[in-house]
């Protein structure tokens, strides 16, 4: 898996109307998954007929790599998220999407399925009832840092001798040095301190440690000096920009009856 994220993308209709130049190479077609390519395993022998395959999917017609639409859906995180978001507002409302979306940077949505994704979209944005979320706050700010993951055990950040995370319980800190995990530190509301040598205080209910890394939400201009756990209400609305990359990819999908492709 991709600790990257994950994009989709659909295949125009450029080879199946015959507007495309013919490849150069063949056997070329659309695979069990729905993939546009040279229909040969890989291998030193085909090396070659692949490469000229790609090159020729590449420029073979007006659209990048003869796809017709491409998102670049995000972080793995949004996508177990939705996919939490979706079991806890009732799994049995949502078998198409939770059969079809992306555990790994392959698979796809057959385009005879798509009415039913969208189908289960309708329904998680006007019916479904979502359940609260667990986020780690910045204090001063309000703004939520980072959501509890549960596929993830609520660890956001994988360190080498350290995971550091957030659950129902509290934010944690797990030490991996040992050869059984234990918990450095656990709080629902606590400070950071940058210390000199690259070093950072963490103190909160009566506890205190010292950990070799940059503060939490160190992307920020300035990182927040006190972080609270924070129980909130979920509405669809917080996932409108994942909503519209599918419901755009289901319309290309549907115009071109075409899968959608994970990647």
């Amino acid at each position: 898996m991709s600790i990257v994220g994950v994009s989709a993308y659909v295949h125009c209709r450029c080879w199946k109307d015959g507007l495309a130049p013919a490849p150069p190479v063949g056997p070329v077609g659309f695979d069990e998954d729905g993939r546009l390519g040279l229909l040969e395993p890989w291998s030193r022998e085909t090396a070659n007929a692949h490469g000229h395959v790609e090159h020729w999917l590449e420029h073979g017609c007006p659209h990048d790599d003869m796809q017709i639409h491409r998102e670049e859906i995000g972080s793995w995180a949004g996508i177990r998220i939705f996919q939490q978001a979706l079991r806890a507002a009732g799994a049995a409302d949502f078998p198409v999407l939770l059969r079809y979306l992306p555990e790994t940077n392959d698979g796809w949505i057959p385009a005879d399925e798509v009415p039913r994704v969208l189908a289960e979209l309708d329904h998680f944005e006007n019916g479904a009832r979502l359940a609260d979320e667990v986020v780690l706050v910045d204090e001063a700010s309000g703004d939520a840092l980072h959501s509890y993951v549960a596929s993830h055990g609520g660890v956001f950040i994988w360190g080498r001798d350290h995971h550091i995370g957030v659950d129902p319980a509290g934010f944690f800190v797990l030490d991996r040095t040992t050869e059984l995990p234990g918990t450095l530190f656990r709080a629902a509301r606590f400070e950071q301190r940058v210390l000199p040598g690259g070093e950072l205080e963490l103190t909160g209910e009566g506890q205190s440690v010292r950990l070799a890394m940059t503060p939490i939400a160190n992307y920020l201009p300035t990182p927040p000096q006190r972080l609270t756990i924070q129980v909130r209400p979920r509405s669809a609305a917080d996932f409108d920009h994942l909503l519209g990359m599918l419901r755009r990819l289901c319309a290309a999908a549907l115009s071109t009856d075409n899968p959608i492709h994970w990647i």
